[in-house]
């Protein structure tokens, strides 16, 4: 269940509201990124499809540190936790990357357009699905300010 008493919906829209927000900031990256690669990917007949494969997989690593870190307030195992982030970006990248190859050389939509949709259709589900599997309640929480009390305590040492 993923409301409850331990986790009221308050703590849902707070954690979901700061996944949109770093959320901003992956896209951010992934753009840049994808900007970059689609204009020069050029040994590849679909440099825009390419660049939005290697895009995702590049801004999902760097997804992981922040949401790891601020959206989920996670004390999960950093290697599993990892690992079950990219089968669930792994699952996601599949998707998107087909739907995108679709829209933009199937429909011949824009690619800008093509990119905007992907990119928002994914993100309520992903969501749920990193709060579920990556980063479950069960394995506990640390505020942003214990982590850096942590980290603090560990640089004096």
């Amino acid at each position: 269940m993923l409301v409850s008493d331990d986790y009221p919906r308050s703590k849902l829209l707070r954690e979901f509201t700061m996944y949109c927000g770093v959320g901003c900031i992956n896209v951010a990256i992934f753009f840049v990124l994808y900007w970059f690669f689609s204009d020069y990917a050029s040994m590849t007949k679909y440099p825009e499809t390419f660049g939005w494969a290697v895009s995702f997989f590049i801004s999902s690593v760097q997804a992981f540190v922040l949401h790891r870190w601020l959206t989920f307030e996670s004390e999960s195992e950093i290697r599993s936790s990892f690992t079950r982030m990219m089968i669930v970006y792994t699952v996601l990248w599949i998707f998107s990357t087909v739907t995108f190859y679709a829209l933009v050389e199937v429909v011949e939509l824009n690619e800008w357009i093509s990119w905007a949709i992907n990119t928002g259709a994914f993100g309520f589900f992903t969501f749920l699905a990193l709060r579920i599997y990556a980063f479950p309640l069960s394995d506990g929480r640390v505020t942003r300010k214990e982590r850096l009390d942590n980290f603090r305590e560990r640089r004096k040492a």
